[in-house]
């Protein structure tokens, strides 16, 4: 048994809390905005293949009906929740070791520096990106999969990553790293503006925590950080999807930009930008929402260092 002087002043709990309430947040976030997906025309077979997003809306809709929004939702769904998870399980992590270093170590109650969001949210991305690169290049060639024989070509996200895998080794499965790096960076930009606004809407002198906020608040800062999100670094995700629909004709992200520039001008590095914003707030929206009421039932009760008596 412990003696009173060796009993942690704050056991670590909050980043395994954060990791399943971040589970849960990216499944909601996935049911709300996965039908923004794939209108998003920003591979090159896709974008020759539709008018534009409208124009490939109205096309699933009248030959695969409401269901052709959902269709490859399944198979990406625990990789997405699972990516969403490390991003707030991370996050929370690198929350917490930057208040160890400042000697000051944070309690529910208060609040770090936005430097220190910032900061962290970009840490997290770069961390994820290791999970969320050839897990979008597993997405990206199946979304782009068009005729009979290209269907048989991959069965599966695994089948996918396995064959890329033998056709280049280890590489060739993280195709548009860098890229997808570039993009992730986008989590300092996201955290960074949910924490402002909800500063900004709770009340002063309040000891809540950003998991107790009502819901419109969550839904305001969790949708607004969305969009800025995505604003920020919505040039790179395009380079990123045009690496991953052809992994072997580009050398890298220089030369991948230089040649959709040449090609297409530089409203490429915009195309999609509509459907993604239209989808970055419900999603991110969504994401919070499961976020904030998982986290609440992690600190439904006090835990018991927080409790004036400790029983020894």
């Amino acid at each position: 048994m412990l003696d009173v002087d060796e009993i942690p002043e704050r056991p670590n709990i909050n980043t395994l809390a954060s990791f399943w309430a971040g589970f849960v947040g990216g499944i909601a976030g996935l049911a709300v905005g996965h039908p923004f997906v794939k209108v998003r025309l920003q591979s090159r077979e896709l974008a020759s293949r539709y008018k534009g997003t409208w124009h490939c809306f109205a096309m699933i809709i009248k030959q695969e009906k409401v269901f052709g929004l959902y269709k490859g939702m399944a198979s990406p769904a625990v990789g997405v929740a699972g990516a969403n998870a490390l991003v707030f399980g991370s996050y929370t992590f690198l929350i917490e070791k930057q208040a160890e270093l400042r000697g000051r170590p944070i309690s529910e109650t208060d609040l770090p520096p936005l430097l220190d969001v910032f900061i962290a949210g970009m840490g997290a991305g770069t961390i994820t990106s290791i999970m969320t690169c050839p897990m979008e290049l597993a997405k990206v060639q199946l979304q782009n999969q068009t005729t009979t024989g290209d269907a048989m070509k991959y069965r599966g996200p695994i089948d996918c990553i396995t064959k890329l895998y033998y056709a280049g080794g280890i590489r060739q499965c993280f195709k548009g790293m860098g890229s997808t790096v570039l993009r992730e960076l986008s989590f300092g930009p996201y955290f960074l503006c949910y924490e402002s606004i909800c500063r900004g809407l709770t009340p002063k002198g309040s000891t809540m925590s950003h998991h107790e906020i009502t819901g419109p608040k969550v839904i305001l800062a969790g949708g607004a950080a969305g969009i800025v999100s995505w604003c920020s670094t919505y040039p790179a995700d395009v380079i990123k999807t045009r690496i991953q629909s052809e992994p072997n004709r580009y050398k890298g992200f220089v030369d991948c930009l230089r040649h959709c520039y040449r090609e297409e001008g530089y409203r490429i590095l915009f195309r999609g930008l509509t459907p993604t914003i239209l989808r970055a707030f419900p999603s991110n929206a969504a994401t919070f929402m499961g976020y904030t009421w998982t986290m609440r039932l992690f600190t439904a009760e006090k835990p018991f260092y927080q409790r004036e008596e400790v029983a020894i």
